[in-house]
């Protein structure tokens, strides 16, 4: 899925096209500078796109204010899409923030079926942490926490309600900070995407979606577009638009995306580490 996705952006609808695509690679904390990457490709002569939020120009979800250890690690205007809390490793309550904000319960279990009411947690764990993430006192939180007990009753794979109060991640993330024994992340692979999971003595309770600002660095070749998706953690992935049916031989695609690396200040010793795919039509 992850593929199509990537490639569905590649060509335009009336528009046939050969791709070639890498593997998403990921360079480590002190090997890109984004800022200095920018600065060096538009230096160059490049066509320099951004910013990107995955695969769009418009961000979405939010930009909590005032979390000064995130701004200065993910940028100036990093997205939160949406964020969870774990009651057990199957069931989780998910705050989303795409398209307004939605409080979602989930079992894992049964995605299938309809959400089993032995299987809904506690009033009193909903009520807690709707008041961490919202800017609403306990008798809304109450009267949330009891619409979604309510679908369950009624039958529903996923108890979902719609609010417009203010999230209040902030709270949420330092009680995460708070709380956890462990923190991982995922790679971004050039697009942004970046999860982090929280964990108190090795069991998970909590995760976010951040997006991260990306961007493009775009060097057109007679009817060849090459493009290095870079993003603000270090992620990337290249990529070849040409006319359907046409190839290039690999040794010479390579030595462009060498060529750029070197000329945007990147260490072109990862364009040998990527593998490429090919495809002689979108359609």
């Amino acid at each position: 899925m992850a593929v199509l996705g990537s490639l569905a952006g590649c060509a335009g609808p009336w528009n046939d096209a050969a791709v070639y695509w890498s593997d998403p690679g990921q360079l480590g904390p002190g090997d890109a500078d984004y800022e200095s990457v920018l600065s060096n490709a538009r230096d160059a002569g490049y066509t320099v796109k951004e910013p990107y939020y995955v695969n769009s120009r418009n961000p979405g979800g939010i930009h909590p204010e005032g979390i000064a250890p995130l701004d200065d690690r993910f940028g100036p205007d990093y997205r939160v899409f949406e964020f969870a809390f774990y009651h057990t490793p199957q069931i989780v309550m998910v705050f989303e923030l795409t398209g307004g904000t939605s409080i979602a319960l989930f079992d894992w279990r049964t995605v299938m079926e309809d959400f089993d009411l032995e299987s809904f947690p506690p009033a009193e764990w909903i009520v807690e942490r709707i008041m961490l993430s919202l800017e609403v006192g306990r008798s809304t939180a109450e009267t949330y926490a009891a619409d979604l007990r309510e679908q369950v009753v009624a039958g529903t794979r996923t108890p979902r309600i719609d609010v417009s109060d203010p999230v209040t991640f902030q709270n949420a993330y330092a009680h995460m900070e708070a709380e956890r024994t462990a923190v991982e992340g995922s790679e971004t692979g050039g697009n942004g995407w970046y999860t982090q999971r929280s964990f108190r003595d090795e069991v998970q309770f909590a995760d976010v979606d951040f997006v991260v600002q990306s961007l493009a660095v775009v060097h057109e070749d007679g009817d060849r577009e090459y493009r290095l998706k870079l993003d603000r953690l270090g992620g990337f992935n290249l990529r070849i638009e040409l006319p359907a049916g046409e190839e290039i031989p690999e040794a010479e695609y390579r030595e462009t995306f060498r060529r750029m690396f070197e000329d945007v200040g990147l260490d072109p010793g990862h364009v040998d580490e990527l593998a490429f795919e090919y495809t002689r039509s979108m359609w």
